[in-house]
């Protein structure tokens, strides 16, 4: 899976990039504006994301210079492993507009944990309530609604409606200030950006995913619906294959298409990376397209783009241009005069019935969000829903790729008006999930089908004893439990090491000021990121 933009960090996936980078610049200013040229070792003052640790400037390479880098790089590293949340903040954020947007990724990104943990262990959860059996389809998940703690393939498709939105925000807003030149500069260093925004930090996760292979860590899953590595006869057979593996992710002249899906064996739920970098590229092709438009008629563009995408079934990429759509709308709202009747009713009044109307639409969004992955036809209140599905669709066997693009359409649409509902969406927790969450997509997996299935298997045997159903479902509770620690204090680590390393380094590469190592006068070895831990060493 998904980052989880304006000018953005990815995806699946966190934060808009745009305000990243600024985020990461301004440390490293601050932090260096903190310290004197003759600083001593190893100051450390905690921020919630950052620690320096700065050595003082020499004109030596003496002994005992190296041996104070090679403490400051081991205080970096362990210091590194420190969750970022067990760290007090100092300073308060202020939320970005689309805020709550990196909250809904982090939510989305931690169902698709659910998801794929709930299913190893319960796989007729995969059907809808009332599609077979009592004791196949009559579990209390299974309910409409109630099922989308566990709807994966759902919060994929919000994954892409968010995408199309936080990628379009800044271009869309130079295009109504008629900024072309910054236009032009901002899609420029979107394009050159998002590439390796996507495929550095899975580049590093498939690496890691080799060794647990190559180790003999990885155990199928009972059901044999997720692939796992293969493991090689010696290591640099192993090294080769899985070279072989990052170079067809990496590939940007693929095929890529949402209707025949690819997964990398080094770890199957990346499938939708390069959907999401295709997705991305058409998304800035269609904004390039449309960009010296009049505002209506850009709208009426992109919503006959969005159309024509899902009625030739590419519905990955009408996800993309929605939320490229809705960015606009967004902008427009502001320059729509209300409706004379309703300005006559009273300001309460109008706010109560349209967040009413919005929860509704909400409701039923979450409700296509739910399809059941199986047996849908056949499931009380989604029997109707397939029975009108385009046939486009329905004969392209997509048809629960098409209701749940709309269900994420119309979910994000609504979130965009409504801040009732996007107040859960900027509570501390759930941007904490959105700073993680195309970290926790990336390593959940791994911990998934090592760690997670040495459980599974272990608990199997209870199935078969007395009082077998409580048994087992404590043994699943727990084993949860443990995967979840695992993977999120996993995504935390690979977050602050990979991701926004990701990013620093995709700026640096388009001059947006990051990293800078080499400047006149002085030899500065660099600002070297372990986690959320920076080193500096100077020489003069």
């Amino acid at each position: 899976m998904t980052d989880v933009r304006g000018e953005t960090r990815g995806d699946q996936v966190g934060l808009l990039e745009e305000y990243k980078l600024e985020e990461l610049n301004e440390s490293r200013r601050s932090i260096l504006s903190r310290s004197s040229s003759d600083e001593t070792l190893l100051p450390i003052s905690g921020s919630s994301d950052i620690i320096p640790v700065k050595a003082a400037h020499t004109r030596d390479f003496s002994a005992k210079t190296l041996l104070t880098l090679l403490q400051a790089y081991a205080l970096a590293f362990f210091v590194g492993l420190i969750p970022s949340f067990l760290r007090r903040s100092q300073e308060t954020k202020k939320l970005h507009p689309t805020a709550y947007l990196d909250g809904l990724r982090g939510v989305a990104a931690f169902m698709v944990f659910i998801h794929h943990t709930i299913l190893d262990w319960y796989p007729a959860l995969s059907r809808g309530y009332g599609s077979s059996t009592p004791q196949n389809s009559h579990f209390f998940l299974q309910l409409p609604l109630i099922r989308i703690v566990y709807s994966g393939r759902g919060m994929v498709s919000v994954f892409f409606v968010i995408s199309g939105y936080v990628l379009s925000y800044k271009a869309i807003r130079l295009m109504r200030a008629a900024q072309y030149p910054a236009l032009l500069d901002s899609l420029a260093s979107s394009v050159f950006r998002r590439g390796m925004r996507l495929f550095l930090p899975i580049t590093a996760s498939t690496f890691i995913s080799m060794l647990l292979s190559y180790w003999g860590w990885y155990i199928r899953d009972p059901q044999g619906h997720n692939s796992i590595p293969p493991r090689k006869g010696d290591f640099w057979s192993q090294v080769k294959d899985w070279w072989h593996h990052v170079v067809l992710l990496w590939n940007p002249l693929v095929n890529v298409d949402g209707r025949a899906l690819y997964s990398p064996p080094y770890d199957g739920h990346l499938w939708t990376i390069p959907i999401e970098y295709h997705g991305s590229i058409i998304a800035f092709l269609a904004l390039l397209c449309v960009a010296k438009m009049r505002p209506w008629l850009r709208l009426c563009a992109l919503t006959g783009f969005s159309v024509y995408s899902l009625w030739a079934t590419h519905w990955d990429i009408f996800l993309f241009l929605t939320g490229a759509l809705l960015c606009d709308v967004h902008f427009a709202r502001d320059s729509i005069p209300m409706p004379s009747f309703l300005a006559k009713i009273p300001a309460l009044g109008r706010l109560i019935a349209a967040e009413a109307a919005l929860f509704a639409i909400a409701l039923f969004a979450t409700h296509l969000l739910c399809y059941p992955d199986e047996l849908a036809s056949v499931t009380p209140s989604y029997r109707t829903i397939v029975s009108i599905t385009p046939h486009s669709m329905s004969s392209a066997g997509l048809g629960q790729r098409f209701w749940l693009a709309v269900g994420a359409t119309l979910l994000v649409a609504v979130m965009d008006i409504s801040p009732l509902l996007q107040a859960p969406f900027t509570t501390p927790i759930a941007q904490y999930l959105g700073r993680i969450s195309f970290a926790l997509y990336i390593v959940h997996g791994p911990v998934l089908y090592t760690l997670g299935m040495k459980m599974l298997y272990a608990a199997k045997p209870i199935w078969d004893g007395e009082g077998a159903r409580g048994k087992f479902f404590l043994a699943a509770v727990g084993a949860w439990i443990v995967d979840l620690i695992v993977s999120v204090y996993a995504a935390d680590v690979f977050w602050r090491a990979f991701d926004a390393s990701s990013v620093r380094f995709a700026g640096w590469g388009c001059g947006e000021g990051v990293g800078e190592g080499v400047r006149f006068g002085k030899l500065e070895m660099g600002v070297v990121w372990m986690g959320s831990v920076e080193v500096t060493v100077c020489y003069m």
